[in-house]
């Protein structure tokens, strides 16, 4: 997603896993998901990586609020503490917050509370500003 793209309509997998954002602005975004049976692991409960991929779209949208001209970003590093399992069915809910927003990086912290308001999970994620360059055409 690049600056100028509509904030509020996500790429193909986001929105595929279900991603809904419920506020957007440069100094917090948030969202929520549903956690379907898709989105299990071997427990019965939410797989990390499902989680992460929920924290890191948090983390791309609330960067591209921040970026300046026809910027774009790219998760550099992403960090998970899982505190909670999530119960297929629950309704989650994430919050992003900067906890730095410089020139070539930014810094989001991301937690994830479960459907009873605990929290289930926080990421912390490094977002790297990248020229925006149009990708080779490769059809021949």
């Amino acid at each position: 997603m690049r600056k100028n793209d509509d904030i509020w309509t996500l790429p193909p997998f986001p929105n595929d896993l279900g991603v809904a954002l419920t506020d957007c602005k440069p100094e917090q975004v948030c969202g929520a998901l549903t956690v379907t049976a898709k989105m299990a692991n071997r427990n019965g409960v939410m797989h990390g990586g499902a989680l992460m991929s929920f924290a890191d779209t948090l983390g791309g949208v609330a960067s591209t609020l921040n970026l300046a001209g026809n910027d774009s970003t790219t998760t550099l590093e992403s960090k998970t503490n899982f505190i909670r399992p999530i119960a297929i069915g629950e309704r989650i809910t994430g919050r992003c917050v900067p906890l730095h927003v410089g020139r070539k990086t930014m810094v989001w912290q991301i937690t994830i509370s479960r459907q009873d308001g605990k929290p289930a999970a926080v990421t912390t994620q490094t977002q790297l500003t990248v020229e925006w360059r149009a990708p080779p055409d490769t059809a021949r």
